[in-house]
Parts: C-alpha cells; structure tokens; sequence
C-alpha cells in the first residue's frame, strides 16, 4: 500500500513541476520586406528581423564574365563591389515569379535593388551579384531549429553572420532563360530546414542573389529578386534536460520523504 501511495506522490511531484518545462519556447519569425516599389506594392509582413538592406553589388559586362562564386562579397568590398547600405525595395512578382512565400504568422514580399528590378520594370539589373542583408537583435543566444522557405531569381545563396547555412547555396543556373533551373530559383519556395546557432546580440542573415539571365542585350527583361520567410525556434540543451529532470526527481524525493516521516 505504501508503495502506491509513494507512486502517487511521484505524480504529484511531476505534476507540480510539468508546467516550468512546458514553458513557451522562444521563436522568431523571418520574412522580407523593404520600401514601397513601384505601384507601392508592399504587403503587410511582420516579422522578427529588420527590413531588408540592399547591401551593394559587384557586376560583370557579359555574363561570361560571372564567376562561379561571389568570391569576397560578403561585408568585405571585393574587387569591382559598388556599397549603396539602401533599403531593398518590394517588387510586385505579377505572373513572372512564383507569389511572396506566406504563411499565416508573418508574410514577406519580393525585394529588390530598386523598383525596375522586378517584373513590373523594364531597366533590369546588370549581370553580376547583389548583396542583401537582415537582422534579428537582442537574440537569446542558443540552437534554434525550424525552416527557412526562399526564393530568387535567377538563384541565391544564404549565410548566417557570413557561413553559408547548409542546403542553401547557388541553385545551378542549367538551360532555364526564366531564372535557375534548380532549387532557390524563381519559380517556386525551396523550404530548408535549419539547425541554427544564434548568438547573443546581434545575428544577420545574408542573401547573395546571382543575376546571370541570358534573355535580351545586358541583360534587359531579366528581372532579379529574393524572397524569404522562416520560423526558428529555441531547441532545449542537453544540460538543460537533464538539470530539468534531476529537479524532478529531487522533488520527488523530498515528497515521498515528507510523506514517510508522517506515517
């Protein structure tokens, strides 16, 4: 009889506590956004991290003349890298691009370097690389997982605080003249998951976009863009699992110890 009543304490004890482990978890939402482009065309997102900042380019005379990669774009100036630190601005995907990936918690827009970017323009981006740049600040730092879902034309890559996030480089141009033949491309979300670590303060997400359309002279009717949204949410640490489940059972102890010393 003893022994099931020391059960039912044992419940009890985890009862009491359950609530301090099933606490909400910390999560942030990612989308893009930017200024008001052409038409203002400028959904209403909502988000975690900052508007999107057209960061600079570095761009090529003939499309031949693009690298396989980007080499030191990223935050470092490299050779022919033009700095503008501008806000992105929304660009209206008409039936060109697949729509702004959206999901009901956050939303986001196609953005680009200025309003004749995207569809709705018709003075198109040169052939080279564009830098785009979001933040999330005063992060608690820690591992988050979940997804990031993006788009581009003609393709993108992604890094977390200037690494590449794994499953998220160049998707390889092939023959489409529309924008990338595989994934990020225009034509439809390539949805990742991600195991991140964020850090204590500031962490900023980058977006290289490739602009290698072949379709007219320089490049013209080619529009270029990005489009992201996202979720992360906080994974629990190992040490913190096990800190969680020694305070259960020393509460458990202390109960069942109490319940003795009154029988």
């Amino acid at each position: 009889m003893l022994k099931f009543r020391n059960l039912a304490v044992l419940i009890a004890a985890f009862a009491a506590v359950a609530p301090f482990a099933s606490a909400t978890p910390i999560t942030y939402t990612l989308g893009s956004s930017g200024s008001a482009g052409t038409g203002g065309y400028s959904p209403t997102v909502t988000v975690s991290n900052t508007a999107v900042t057209y960061v600079g380019d570095e761009t090529y005379a003939t499309v031949s003349g693009i690298p396989s990669s980007p080499g030191p774009l990223v935050g470092q100036g490299g050779t022919g890298f033009t700095a503008t630190g501008t806000e992105a601005v929304d660009l209206n995907p008409l039936t060109v691009w697949s729509g702004p990936v959206n999901d009901t918690t956050d939303g986001s827009s196609w953005v680009g370097i200025n309003a004749t970017a995207g569809p709705v323009g018709t003075v198109n981006p040169a052939y080279g690389y564009y830098e785009f740049t979001t933040t999330l600040t005063g992060v608690t730092a820690g591992t988050y997982s979940g997804y990031l879902d993006v788009e581009a034309d003609d393709t993108t890559e992604v890094l977390l605080n200037g690494v590449l996030i794994p499953g998220l480089g160049f998707g390889a141009l092939g023959s489409d003249s529309h924008c990338a033949a595989n994934l990020p491309n225009c034509s439809g979300p390539d949805v990742v998951p991600v195991n991140l670590a964020l850090t204590t303060g500031t962490d900023t997400f980058t977006f290289i976009v490739e602009q290698a359309g072949t379709v007219g002279p320089g490049g013209s009717n080619n529009p270029s863009g990005v489009d992201f949204d996202g979720v992360l949410t906080m994974t629990p640490e190992p040490n913190s699992l096990i800190l969680l489940g020694t305070g259960l059972l020393g509460a458990a102890g202390v109960l069942i110890r109490k319940r003795r010393q009154t029988t």
